[in-house]
């Protein structure tokens, strides 16, 4: 069965599968400055079973909200089988139908939609997925033309290129103003090759040869395969937001020693050529931040939506408004820091990730995660809530 809670007091329209919302916190507003409210109302949704994990949703052209997630399956030998999950919702997250399980390969999915409704969904098959015969890690990339319904599918090669090294792609496919779009792909390894598949015909074709030169960039792991997420400016200069391993491109006057991957952080590097080439600027975020991206709101503001995974409890998702400048943006940190998500216990090690946010015709937002529960298992939610108005 799927569980709702609710910040909002309110009765909630029953449907198939859902249940009546309850009392929550609302959530709370760390250093507000710019915003004129130190909490806001909201409405939790939970979705799911335990131990799904890693939801990302997806506002189509019709109204419906569609979010992936994957499913973890031990099998013998050390193997695994991970299950793709598509959830649909009609009525903006408030209930959601049971989850479609997807054919579609690939841990991680992430989906982007294009004004026309084309989706596409990304990810990456573990080499111990029992589905996987190349013996090695790599990525896919699906495509939608029927919300969701059908897919095609292209995986991402190794063979003539880097034999049986791990692949990826960014996370998003970027659509340039001019319709063009670009998927960053690499290779792990640290010696790339790096390249950035371009498409005329809202990828129903790619050309995969175009190389891309990310410089001041030296790592075993991929440029475009950390978990880049990319964005274009009204300048059309396009921004990549790059996760890296904090200890092979530690924060600038801030070296630590990082013990895992959960104490990541992103780099933010920039493009003036249309993805050849991207330029280093400058640290995004602290350590342990990551899983981000941004979303146009219809205010005429931006909001960046990221996971603090580790260093920095209570764990979970946060959403910072911000300014968009002709050639990017501008967001403030140390202030304004909306804790969307604080469900994890301290103590708990992550179980949050990619937390993104759409937003809906009447302005309402919809974020997605999960968490670790005190049953140490993961647990998907959406939360519906409201941007506060800025301070006059």
């Amino acid at each position: 069965m799927l569980r709702a809670t609710a910040c909002l007091l309110a009765i909630i329209q029953l449907a198939p599968l859902s249940a009546i919302a309850q009392p929550d916190a609302s959530i709370p507003v760390v250093n507000p400055r710019t915003l004129a409210a130190a909490a806001i109302p909201c409405e939790r949704v939970a979705l799911g079973e335990d131990d799904d994990y890693k939801p990302d949703l997806v506002l189509l052209p019709s109204g419906e909200l569609l979010l992936v997630a994957f499913h973890q399956h031990k099998r013998p030998g050390g193997k695994v089988l991970e299950q793709n999950l598509l959830f649909r919702s009609r009525d903006g997250g408030k209930t959601w139908a049971k989850p479609e399980k997807l054919d579609q390969l690939g841990r991680e999915p992430y989906l982007t939609v294009l004004p026309d409704g084309t989706l596409f969904m990304t990810g990456h098959l573990l080499a111990g997925d029992v589905r996987n015969k190349w013996g090695y890690t790599c990525g896919f990339l699906h495509r939608s033309t029927d919300a969701g319904k059908t897919w095609q599918s292209i995986r991402i090669e190794s063979e003539g290129i880097k034999p049986k090294a791990s692949n990826h792609s960014t996370r998003n496919v970027l659509r340039l103003a001019d319709g063009t779009l670009l998927l960053g792909v690499d290779y792990d390894g640290g010696d790339g090759p790096f390249l950035m598949w371009r498409s005329g015909d809202n990828g129903k074709t790619w050309d995969k040869t175009g190389r891309c030169r990310p410089n001041d960039f030296k790592s075993q792991y991929g440029f475009f395969g950390g978990e880049t997420w990319l964005w274009q400016a009204r300048s059309g200069k396009i921004w990549a937001l790059v996760r890296v391993d904090s200890n092979e491109l530690p924060i600038k006057g801030r070296v630590i020693k990082a013990g895992n991957d959960q104490a990541d952080h992103f780099i933010l590097f920039s493009s003036k050529d249309e993805g050849k080439t991207f330029d280093r600027i400058r640290d995004f975020g602290d350590y342990g931040e990551m899983y981000m991206s941004i979303l146009r709101l219809q205010a005429k503001r931006l909001l960046l939506t990221f996971t603090v995974r580790d260093l920095k409890p209570p764990l979970g998702v946060r959403a910072i408004p911000g300014v968009e400048t002709e050639d990017g943006f501008e967001f403030a940190f140390g202030r304004d820091r909306i804790m969307l998500d604080t469900r994890t216990p301290l103590g708990k090690s992550q179980g949050g990730g990619f937390g993104p946010t759409v937003q809906l015709k009447d302005g309402t937002l919809v974020t997605s995660y999960s968490y670790r529960g005190k049953d140490d298992k993961t647990h998907l939610e959406v939360v519906r809530w409201r941007l506060p108005a800025s301070r006059k």
